[in-house]
């Protein structure tokens, strides 16, 4: 029977199984956590600094979090989104600044490494607004996974909060009641020279001339 405890220990598991599968073991011992998503509607995150440790400063972890509304999909959706952070984690723990405009855009450095550890991407451009976010588990992925001894079942809930208890109409209405704050000013920085440049939306396009290089959102 599965339980929160059995899900938590289990994506342990495997975040080990992939690390040495996927990243020859190169990944650092973090701290896994199943959360809402929130206003996120997001089915997983990597956080992009140590968040975890103790009183000493001795331990410190990063945060793998997988959404409590997502768990119980299809298995490998599950992995996908569990490998998929574990690429975030590899870029953010080798230097390597994989996302931009406040860390919703994946530029290319996150397609080239999620590429080299079993994604591939169905479309040949780059979503406007998310960028290349979205890669898919090849088959020969899925076998790999497949063969590694994670155990499925550890998969079968999620958190359905107010779903439990309100109709379609209601959690319609409170989707749509909901807000996104918008940033006022976007920095954008040539990987190449630094040259600096701002705007006040979020989805341009931006190029250095000089270095031929596209800006990069940065904070």
């Amino acid at each position: 029977m599965s339980s929160i405890k059995v899900a938590t220990d289990e994506l342990h598991i495997a975040f080990e199984l992939l690390n040495k599968t996927f990243f020859n073991d190169e990944l650092p011992n973090l701290a896994i956590t199943i959360q809402t998503s929130g206003k996120r509607k997001s089915m997983g995150w990597c956080t992009t600094k140590e968040v975890w440790g103790d009183r000493d400063g001795k331990i410190k972890l990063y945060e793998i979090n997988i959404a409590a509304e997502f768990l119980d999909l299809d298995f490998f959706e599950t992995m996908d989104t569990l490998l998929h952070e574990m690429v975030h984690l590899y870029n953010i723990t080798h230097d390597i600044q994989d996302c931009s405009r406040g860390g919703n855009y994946h530029n290319k450095k996150f397609k080239a490494e999620a590429e080299k550890r079993g994604f591939y991407f169905e479309k040949d451009k780059p979503d406007k607004k998310y960028g290349w976010y979205n890669p898919k588990l090849t088959e020969e992925t899925k076998q790999k996974i497949s063969s590694l001894d994670i155990d499925k079942s550890a998969f079968s809930i999620a958190r359905r909060g107010m779903q439990l208890h309100l109709s379609n109409d209601d959690t319609n209405q409170e989707e749509d009641g909901q807000e996104k704050e918008r940033k006022k000013s976007y920095k954008w920085v040539c990987p190449g020279c630094d040259l600096i440049a701002r705007s006040t939306k979020p989805d341009v396009s931006l190029k250095c001339m000089k270095c031929n290089e596209e800006l990069e959102e940065r904070d």
